[in-house]
């Protein structure tokens, strides 16, 4: 069994809807939706919630404390410095990345996920290469130690916020596989993150009506 973690990736400081990870529906967050529905799937895998050292941020150490999550916190725009010292600190040899404005995460789709990983010798396993899932669905599972050698004074502004585009685009460097699903394959179109105020309404509104 390797050293494996589930971070989620939560802030308030996004552009396009502010606190975004806080907003309720009901009488829960984004955030606390989507941590009680990776812990459901989690098998005893630790989750650290990764946030950023500002500020407005620190509502979410809030609910991590209240909620007794383990929590980290690094520097806001630079997230892949903010997972390698997460990695590092909790000792990490592997990891699976998941983003708090994604209420409708699949567990088992990372269940799976995670046992190909640990079960082969790939770098990642993901299911965005090239992307065959919704948004609001992708996963991968990575190995830190690839993290680990990057060279990351080399990177672009948009591979250290988006940490593993330097990864696909130099994938023949790397052992990557590609999880497919065949109906999620066949519903990739449908959009469940939340971006923007007209997302949040919408997920809203399905939530009201499913629960």
């Amino acid at each position: 069994m390797k050293n494996i973690g589930i971070i989620i990736y939560a802030r308030t400081s996004s552009k396009r809807l502010p606190n975004k990870v806080l907003k309720k529906i009901f009488d829960k967050s984004l955030l606390e939706i989507v941590y009680f529905r990776v812990k459901r799937g989690s098998k005893k895998i630790p989750i650290i919630v990764n946030t950023s050292q500002n500020k407005s941020d620190n509502e979410i150490i809030k609910f991590c404390k209240k909620n007794k999550i383990i929590f980290f916190r690094g520097n806001l725009n630079n997230v892949l410095e903010r997972t390698i010292n997460c990695c590092k600190k909790f000792k990490l040899n592997s990891f699976v990345r998941v983003n708090a404005d994604r209420p409708y995460w699949d567990f088992k789709v990372m269940l799976k996920m995670i046992n190909l990983y640990l079960s082969n010798d790939y770098d990642i396993v993901t299911n965005q290469y090239p992307r065959n899932f919704p948004s609001g669905l992708a996963c991968e599972v990575a190995s830190t130690n690839i993290f680990y050698n990057l060279k990351t004074k080399d990177l672009t502004k948009n591979e250290k916020e988006h940490i593993f585009n330097h990864f696909y685009k130099n994938g023949n460097k790397y052992k990557i596989l590609n999880y497919k699903d065949n109906f999620y394959n066949k519903i990739k179109k449908i959009k469940l993150s939340v971006d923007n105020k007209k997302d949040f309404l919408k997920i809203e509104k399905i939530y009201k009506k499913i629960g």
